[in-house]
């Protein structure tokens, strides 16, 4: 079997680089009604915390992720496979956290009627931010409940190809993948467009993306709230959560960078949770914090995080049920020019 190209750039997959650059920019936080708060427009993402939180995220247990988000948009990104006409036969599953991308891939693609007798499983390489989930997709639990390094197989076992990579100097060759898949991971980059145009050049020609990430109406509960504490202790609005895009502009991102009939559609989610610190204990589980580089010299104390739970308490369940979440999805896709 043919070796995949590697390009020979200066980047060594291992522990998180304090060294990563901080790039890019984002879009305004949101901002309560009534409110006139002094808010920058600028917000750089720094890397180094995202890729601190997705080494926490490749620590959880497999029984954390079954049913979660996560596994179900993966599921939804990879039966996009079904509406190809030819099926691709290498795959890059980027920005991955759990391994249920490439396990969805490889099970729909199975279900794909073979065309002829020489047609062969795609070969799927994942790339993820940090080394935990690298470790735990290369490394599966053995029925020990330990992690075995020879797998479950022993040495007959094929290992899969995953690897630890920065978004924006992928570590390929131009014209590599037939598909990229990336399962709500571009929101967590902080040069969105440096990141887009990596994935067009390691894309053959008629090579198509498949994306999902959260848009602009995730956590607008807790945005709220978390804003309108602010404005009353500190007259204004300090950035605590993730700034997330929105449709229109996204796909005009996606057109200026050369993608050809690029498509982006909304969803909207409604989960519940029993208390607004189950959820934020959940997101922390999840891989997420806020990235921010400018957090501010002062810690958020413990009364801060009480008045926000007892807020969304009120607003949002004030029978003291179990709370709303709104999580809007945006799924895409484009094509490589020919």
């Amino acid at each position: 079997m043919d070796s995949i190209p590697i390009k020979p750039i200066p980047f060594e997959p291992g522990p998180i680089d304090p060294g990563l650059p901080d790039r890019g920019q984002a879009t305004p936080s949101f901002c309560p009604s009534g409110a006139a708060p002094a808010v920058t427009t600028d917000a750089a993402i720094d890397f180094l915390r995202v890729r601190r939180g997705w080494e926490r995220a490749g620590q959880q247990k497999k029984e954390f992720w079954n049913g979660s988000l996560l596994h179900a948009t993966g599921t939804a990104l990879a039966e996009r496979l079904l509406e190809l006409r030819r099926q691709p036969a290498i795959i890059l599953d980027l920005g991955c956290r759990s391994g249920w991308m490439r396990q969805e891939v490889q099970r729909v693609s199975r279900g794909i009627p073979r065309t002829s007798k020489t047609h062969q499983d795609p070969r799927i390489v994942s790339a993820t931010f940090a080394t935990s989930p690298a470790r735990a997709i290369a490394r599966p639990p053995s029925r020990f409940g330990r992690f075995d390094p020879l797998g479950p197989l022993g040495p007959f076992r094929k290992q899969p190809a995953v690897l630890c990579a920065d978004p924006t100097f992928l570590p390929f060759a131009a014209h590599t993948f037939d598909a990229v898949f990336s399962n709500m991971a571009l929101h967590w980059i902080a040069d969105r467009r440096a990141a887009l145009k990596e994935i067009r050049r390691v894309l053959k020609p008629e090579g198509v993306f498949f994306f999902s990430m959260a848009g602009a109406e995730t956590l607008i509960e807790l945005r709220t709230c978390l804003a309108w504490i602010d404005q009353k202790h500190h007259q204004q609005v300090r950035r605590r959560i993730l700034p997330l895009p929105t449709l229109q502009p996204l796909g005009d991102e996606l057109l200026s960078l050369g993608f050809r009939q690029p498509v982006v559609d909304r969803e909207l989610l409604h989960a519940t949770f029993p208390d607004p610190w189950t959820l934020i204990r959940h997101l922390h589980r999840m891989g997420g914090c806020s990235p921010l580089a400018d957090q501010g010299k002062t810690p958020t104390g413990k009364r801060f995080f009480r008045e926000m739970s007892d807020l969304y308490q009120a607003r949002h369940a004030p029978n003291r049920g179990p709370i709303p979440v709104t999580v809007e999805i945006l799924f895409g896709h484009g094509w490589c020019p020919s």
